[in-house]
């Protein structure tokens, strides 16, 4: 995704407009974040993705990361983006479309997944096409499922939720799956359907809840002055997946992740904010 940034006094009411302090386009897309993050974490990751001539820049940032691209398209007619608007408290309203994203074909999927190993994982985004059919090849190939169900739609609704291995969220995507919007009901209803299911739920300001391996879990969310929270739930999820990957306890991995999406709120633009495994492992030491 190409993000193109206003930075603005304060989110626009309903009707009104405001005049922004700057412009600035940045490398973005949950995916291409989420794979970042997971990259400087230290996991070998490769990308899945589709993107115009607009987008190329992107890619050599995921390159420059570590991450391998050879499985992402350039050749679209337009690449996806988000128009992201950023207040001076730091916080965020974005509107996105897909467009490339929504060409990945189910043959591109197959192709991404055939060399797939029972012992990797793969981490879905609901910004693609073929989000079922991603579902079900992964399954078949006995491949972890992880599905950080944003931006929430249809297409998730339509998810068996018994075939993920983790199910990752924010409060207003696990109000919009449960229709309850008190989180700690919401989870609890989600993991009584679905027992073996571990879910995450990212909570923002007021950090993160967690049903996994059957026990529930808390954090608080790390204070910090925060310029953008734009990017701070993928640097989270892509944390958490890197480090579980690499066979690190849930409680700590978690612990990590939420100090990952406090460093993002850092800086400015959602790649470009996404921390390294030293800043990681130095916030988390801080804030024990």
């Amino acid at each position: 995704m190409v993000d193109r940034v206003l930075r603005v006094p304060a989110l626009p009411k309903p009707g009104e407009t405001v005049m922004a302090h700057s412009a600035a386009v940045h490398p973005g897309g949950k995916g291409a974040n989420q794979a970042v993050a997971a990259a400087r974490c230290g996991a070998r990751v490769r990308m899945l993705g589709r993107t115009g001539s607009e987008g190329e820049f992107i890619v050599r940032e995921l390159a420059a990361a570590g991450v391998e691209t050879a499985s992402i398209q350039t050749g679209d007619a337009m690449s996806g983006f988000a128009a992201v608007m950023v207040a001076d408290d730091g916080m965020n309203s974005i509107v996105i479309a897909s467009e490339a994203n929504g060409r990945i074909s189910d043959a591109d999927i197959d192709a991404f997944l055939g060399c797939a190993k029972r012992h990797e994982f793969v981490l879905m985004q609901n910004e693609c096409s073929g989000l079922a059919h991603a579902v079900a090849a992964a399954r078949t190939r006995g491949v972890g499922i992880w599905l950080n169900a944003a931006p929430m739609g249809d297409a998730v609704r339509q998810i068996d939720l018994g075939a993920l291995a983790c199910l990752l969220v924010n409060e207003h995507e696990l109000a919009a799956l449960t229709d309850l919007g008190e989180p700690e009901a919401a989870l609890d209803r989600l993991a009584n359907a679905w027992p073996k299911l571990d879910i995450v739920v990212t909570l923002g300001a007021a950090g993160w809840i967690a049903r996994v391996d059957g026990a529930l879990l808390s954090g608080r969310a790390i204070p910090v002055e925060a310029i953008d929270t734009v990017g701070c739930g993928d640097a989270f999820v892509g944390a958490l997946a890197a480090l579980r990957c690499a066979g690190m306890p849930w409680i700590d991995a978690l612990a990590r992740a939420n100090a990952a999406g406090a460093l993002a709120a850092t800086k400015a633009g959602a790649m470009p904010s996404i921390p390294d495994r030293c800043a990681i492992e130095s916030m988390t030491q801080r804030s024990m």
